[in-house]
């Protein structure tokens, strides 16, 4: 059982949803708690709502022994996230939410979330949140190892073929089947060689479909509002 009361707790907000009239009810990653639920009581309405935005480093207070916990302390430090990164932040955030369960703690993955803010900026992005994403399956004990073959515990070889399966993991495939995946890639994505040709893409297929299997049909709302901003084509001209 958690604590009856915490202060000065490290923690990042992944979501805010009101609550009655002027409270809110917020989802945190927290350092040494993991993800808690908080009730902030009159946050609506109060001086201090600069503090309930996403992008900011926390430090938080709370008690109860309920799920839902009550806030009695809050402190902030808006980090210096470039406005265009905001949608991966609203990205990363909701894989937090979804995928981390409940009070359970992940020091390391908390620092490791921290660092990739402080480094997004658009030039990067992709492999930074490649990283990430493996960062978090691995710590959830759900990104298979790329570099065997999970049947038989073969090594893959850099001229062979694949398939993957999310909850199976590697196995061999047809030189020619379609949506395979060169030995030589997955042996670069295992190593997190994202400068490697080919590998970036490799990796947002395979990571996704490992992250779509443990989201368990849920939909996030960064992939489609992601879609919503993209143009669309001109229509062809006969």
């Amino acid at each position: 059982m958690m604590d009856n009361r915490v202060n000065d707790q490290a923690a990042f907000l992944l979501h805010r949803r009101d609550y009655q009239n002027s409270s809110l009810i917020l989802e945190l990653f927290t350092e040494d708690y993991g993800r808690i639920s908080v009730l902030a009581k009159g946050a609506r309405k109060g001086k201090n709502t600069a503090h309930f935005q996403p992008g900011n480093r926390l430090a938080v207070g709370w008690t109860g022994r309920a799920e839902l916990k009550t806030l009695v302390q809050i402190d902030s430090r808006a980090l210096p996230i470039p406005a265009d990164c905001y949608l991966a932040m609203f990205y990363l955030n909701e894989l937090l939410l979804y995928l981390l369960p409940k009070h359970d703690a992940h020091p390391r993955l908390f620092h490791q979330f921290q660092r990739l803010l402080l480094q997004l900026e658009m030039s990067q992005l992709e492999p930074l949140l490649r990283t990430f994403e493996m960062d978090l399956l691995e710590e959830l004990g759900v990104l298979p190892d790329l570099a065997v073959v999970s049947d038989s515990a073969e090594a893959v070889t850099a001229d062979g073929n694949y398939g993957f399966i999310p909850d199976r993991g590697v196995y061999p495939a047809l030189a020619q089947t379609e949506g395979g995946y060169p030995g030589r890639l997955l042996l670069a994505l295992q190593q997190r060689q994202f400068e490697q040709p080919g590998v970036l893409p490799l990796a947002k297929r395979l990571l996704r479909q490992i992250i779509d299997f443990n989201l368990q049909g849920r939909t996030l709302q960064s992939r489609q509002l992601y879609q919503q901003l993209q143009p669309k084509s001109k229509p062809t001209r006969h």
